[in-house]
């Protein structure tokens, strides 16, 4: 599993790594602070709003301690840092090479293992949101019907095990990218786009029926080539 320690960028990479946390930390920083829907805030609670979708309020927080995040991810945010920090939030950053939604092959490159691990356990129980970057490993090597039925099942699994991220609000899944990187089951560049398509499309369909989240992040097969 890989530590969630950032490594060196190199020119290639730099690039798309800007491109994610400028889309990450620049809405946060952009948002309204308070969105109480018309409801006067208490003072004891904080409402943290950010156009990822990662809206919560927290009662009895401390000035001190931010809200935290968890971010999980898979190799495309392996050049975050391991934390993003800023006064009004905080970001936990783990990035994991080969990451999927299900891996029947290796728990620690599997999503929904992991969720109920000992160390994911620990800082799920502890932010106020979570941000899931995942899903081009899983379509290059599942059809997106199937993909998104265990999301279904990984949904149903956070909200039971976390009584504190049941709101919309409280989970979010990006879009998944451009991929070129045909395999055995989409062999060609292609019928791997559109399953790509037809991912986004279901997972748009899902967000709505099992209300969480979805973030468009606008990255193309250029951003991927640099």
């Amino acid at each position: 599993m890989n530590s969630g320690i950032s490594h060196p960028t190199s020119f290639s990479q730099q690039p798309i790594s800007d491109s994610y946390e400028h889309f990450l930390t620049k809405s946060i920083k952009n948002c309204p602070k308070n969105l109480y829907e018309g409801q006067k805030p208490q003072n004891h609670q904080l409402s943290f709003s950010t156009s990822l979708g990662l809206t919560n309020s927290i009662e009895g927080i401390s000035s001190k301690e931010p809200p935290m995040f968890f971010l999980l991810t898979d190799s495309h945010g392996k050049y975050f840092p391991p934390v993003l920090q800023a006064t009004s939030y905080r970001i936990i950053v783990k990035p994991i090479s080969g990451l999927q939604w299900i891996n029947h092959y290796d728990k620690n490159l599997c999503t929904r293992s992991l969720l109920l691990s000992s160390s994911i356990s620990s800082i799920l129980s502890s932010c106020v949101g979570v941000l899931f970057l995942i899903g081009t490993n899983s379509i290059r090597n599942t059809s997106a019907p199937r993909i998104i039925e265990q999301l279904e099942d990984i949904i149903d699994l956070v909200r039971f095990n976390y009584d504190h991220l049941q709101s919309k609000a409280d989970i979010s899944i990006t879009s998944v990218f451009p991929c070129h990187k045909t395999s055995k089951l989409f062999p060609s560049i292609s019928s791997l786009s559109s399953n790509v398509n037809n991912y986004n499309i279901l997972l748009e369909d899902l967000s709505i029926r099992k209300d969480f989240s979805m973030l468009h992040l606008p990255i193309t097969v250029e951003h991927l080539n640099n």
